[in-house]
């Protein structure tokens, strides 16, 4: 899953690139609105894919100078309003901006396509944050821990 959302984001990040050189350029019309899509598509999966390594941004300080037990606990609670606030924002309402864009024929002028494949990135991004945050609440099949900061690194550490 980690791979697929690296090469996905690799791919947004460079068309980003291109797409901003051709802005800077001014050859074609569409160009700058291609990145202002191309941006909320690198923003979003990257962000997933950033909490999925667990090298997002976060204040380690107080939860390292817990103990054990309640460090465990800080960390099943953050994985767990994660996992909620992926699954209600991103998922829920993500899916329904995305159906009401497309529903309404909103287009994106330049490109002339439905303004909805630009919020389809929400409830993607929802999915692959979902996907992490459940790795991180259940332990895995064989007892180790998971790779990253999760409620079995504390126990096994």
């Amino acid at each position: 899953m980690l791979k697929l959302l690296r090469i996905i984001c690799a791919v947004c990040l460079t068309s980003l690139l291109v797409t901003v050189l051709m802005v800077i350029l001014k050859l074609f019309t569409w160009t700058s609105e291609f990145s202002e899509f191309m941006l909320v598509w690198t923003v979003m999966l990257g962000g997933a894919l950033a909490y999925a390594e667990n090298s997002h941004l976060g204040l380690d300080i107080l939860v390292e100078k817990f103990d054990d037990a309640t460090r465990r606990m800080a960390l099943f609670i953050s994985h767990f309003l994660i996992l909620l606030f992926a699954a209600s924002v991103l998922l829920y309402g993500g899916t329904n901006l995305m159906l009401e864009r497309f529903s309404m024929g909103q287009l994106m002028p330049s490109l002339g396509i439905s303004k909805g494949w630009l919020y389809l990135s929400l409830p993607i991004a929802g999915v692959f944050i979902c996907l992490s945050a459940l790795a991180n609440l259940l332990p895995r099949k064989d007892g180790k821990a998971q790779p990253h900061s999760t409620v079995s690194d504390v126990e096994n550490s």
